[in-house]
């Protein structure tokens, strides 16, 4: 069994642990993050990897979610982050597919509003900059795109 077969059944068997997200092992999903196989994020020429990098993904906004609740909005926001880099990083390698990168462009659009949203709920003002500072770099890094992400797509997952 591959590593990516053994991690995507690892965190398959996390999603499917019949119990509410508050009693889960939390621990084991960041652990399952934080030790992805790099080939989740080079390479989705068949069906288990794009599970994978749709697992992945998911994990994200998940621990999101759960630190939102109660509440740290900084790991909050960092999980948000987090996600974000890797599909940056994703576009800016050379031997992606240019499908995939248009795909991870417009994956990117979405999660921008996403943290952008998060920031915009958070009272402390120091969030608020934090959204501006969001959409400028969001802006530059799509310019530096050459507008990829409004060409057609094939979906992922």
């Amino acid at each position: 069994m591959t590593e990516l077969h053994l991690w995507l059944d690892n965190i398959k068997t996390w999603y499917q642990k019949p119990v509410s997200p508050q009693q889960r092992d939390i621990q084991t999903l960041i652990d399952a993050l934080n030790h992805a196989p790099d080939i989740i994020f080079s390479d989705v020429s068949c069906e288990a990897h794009n599970e994978a990098l749709a697992y992945w993904l998911d994990a994200c906004q998940r621990l999101s979610f759960y630190y939102q609740d109660l509440p740290d909005s900084e790991k909050a926001f960092n999980y948000m982050q987090f996600g974000y880099a890797k599909l940056q990083s994703m576009v800016c390698d050379q031997q992606i597919a240019p499908d995939l990168k248009r795909w991870c462009l417009k994956k990117l659009d979405r999660m921008i509003v996403a943290m952008m949203e998060f920031c915009q709920q958070q009272p402390d003002s120091k969030w608020q900059q934090e959204s501006t500072q969001l959409i400028d770099l969001h802006v530059a890094f799509m310019e530096s795109q050459n507008n990829l992400n409004l060409s057609y797509s094939e979906s992922y997952y």
